[in-house]
């Protein structure tokens, strides 16, 4: 695809300063995009399926240990309608991500966000944040409490990938089978852990652990991307444990090698070779969003380097940008950053 040659015909992605103050800080800061995201899933799923669901999230969030947990009720209650912890919670993504090597010895983060909502691309929304270890960029939606995809600027950046359906066996039974076992868990959301690793993580090294030897609810593929080309891995944690990869740090929505499974999303095994032919040519600035990586489900790409602390975002419907391009840079030891081409009133700090 190609990105638009006039970036001012499209709606510039905000940049949202909510220090510490989590989803409902963030929530507060951009209502309307929110409303258009919740009307959007009830248009998609009605109204009534998205109480029931807010209803069974409300229960297994009750006894999970998400650290997020009373953020989520108070998003919920500031909304007043159906689907706010459905959406949360729903954990229906499926991407591509990479953890790319560059000429000057960092690593840079690049990430595809597909899910089959559409809307997901043109109301993103990059939140800093504050936490313990410091600064945080995250790429996210209003009222959203865990992070997909973040960058931690002089430290790391991290992507989850949705996991494929266990295997071997009928695919539908599988995911039913999978479904039964993140009722039963009581682990921490995976998005919900990246969150939290971003806040608390002074480095790379210590990230990689926590991301690995902490357990999950849900499956999920990980990315991280240090400061150095040796800090990058993908993590594949499922109810055996971790596996790391590195060679190359190239996810999907499938288990690497020989582990039956049914693979999410479009041409998985595809989009996983694209992009290890795009990190082998060592292609930036957005230019391998190209099919397979890009389909019709896409909505977001993200390049994030940890080692300059740039973020580059641009929101997608399909091989359509519906967003400006986002070019960030938050220097680790600086609070102060450069943004463009978002024009000034794009950076929103809530009242």
């Amino acid at each position: 695809m190609r990105l638009p040659s006039d970036p001012s015909r499209l709606p510039a992605i905000p940049v949202l300063d909510i220090g510490a103050g989590g989803a409902p800080a963030l929530l507060a800061a951009a209502p309307e995009r929110a409303a258009r995201l919740l009307a959007m899933a009830r248009r998609r799923y009605s109204a009534p399926v998205l109480r029931q669901a807010d209803r069974l999230c409300a229960r297994w969030l009750a006894r999970c240990e998400s650290p997020y947990a009373e953020e989520l009720h108070a998003v919920a209650a500031a909304v007043g309608a159906p689907g706010a912890l459905a959406l949360n919670l729903s954990h229906q993504w499926a991407c591509t991500s990479a953890a790319a090597a560059d000429p000057d010895g960092g690593v840079t983060l690049l990430r595809t966000l597909d899910w089959e909502m559409p809307g997901l691309g043109a109301d993103a929304v990059v939140a800093r944040m504050t936490g313990p270890a410091g600064g945080i960029l995250a790429v996210t939606w209003p009222g959203y409490a865990g992070v997909l995809t973040g960058l931690a600027p002089g430290r790391f950046a991290v992507a989850l990938n949705q996991a494929p359906v266990s295997g071997p066996g009928l695919r539908p039974l599988r995911w039913l089978a999978d479904r039964r076992a993140v009722w039963r868990s009581t682990a921490v959301p995976p998005d919900h852990l990246l969150r939290q690793v971003l806040e608390t993580a002074p480095d790379a090294t210590t990230a990689l652990h926590r991301l690995r030897e902490t357990p999950v609810s849900v499956p999920c593929i990980l990315t991280l991307a240090g400061t150095d080309r040796a800090e990058a891995w993908t993590i594949e944690k499922d109810r055996t444990g971790a596996r790391i990869r590195q060679e190359p740090p190239i996810a999907a929505n499938h288990w690497r090698q020989d582990i039956p499974c049914h693979p999410r999303g479009r041409d998985s095994l595809g989009r996983w070779q694209a992009m290890a032919a795009a990190v082998e040519a060592g292609q930036r600035d957005f230019a391998w969003l190209r099919p397979p990586i890009v389909w019709s489900a896409t909505r977001l790409a993200v390049e994030a380097s940890a080692l300059g602390g740039r973020l580059r975002v641009v929101g997608l419907d399909g091989d359509r940008a519906v967003t400006a391009p986002l070019d960030l840079t938050d220097a680790p030891a600086d609070a102060e950053a450069r943004v463009s081409p978002a024009p000034r009133s794009a950076v929103v700090s809530p009242q």
